[in-house]
């Protein structure tokens, strides 16, 4: 049971070191353009498939209600990918680390405690 908890901490943070590594290789540009935006949503969207779909949904909702917001295309582009990192990361953290040990608990396919 210890090597199975071992396992299971390596592999988040390796999960999670992928989406900090993602979101640094992005940020750490300085200059934000829609193709960069398309290559980060694409790497995001595969470490949190399928919630990373839910993610991109909500946020083109959100850009549909506030088109413009007062700000050039560079900081808009800025805050989009911001906003879709930190919602991809949160979803698929909880897709991956919460909701799918429940659901294969409940199905009694991995052994509790």
């Amino acid at each position: 049971m210890q090597i199975r908890r071992q396992r299971f901490k390596l592999i988040k943070s390796l999960w999670l070191l992928a989406c900090f590594g993602i979101g640094l290789s992005f940020f750490g540009r300085g200059s934000f353009s829609g193709e960069s935006l398309a290559g980060f949503m694409g790497l995001m969207t595969l470490v949190s498939f399928p919630s990373g779909y839910l993610a991109i949904y909500l946020i083109q909702a959100l850009v549909w209600f506030f088109p413009e917001a007062g700000a050039d295309e560079s900081t808009r582009t800025y805050y989009l990918a911001l906003s879709l990192w930190v919602l991809m990361t949160s979803l698929g953290y909880f897709q991956w680390f919460y909701l799918l040990p429940w659901l294969l608990r409940r199905l009694k396919i991995i052994k509790t405690d």
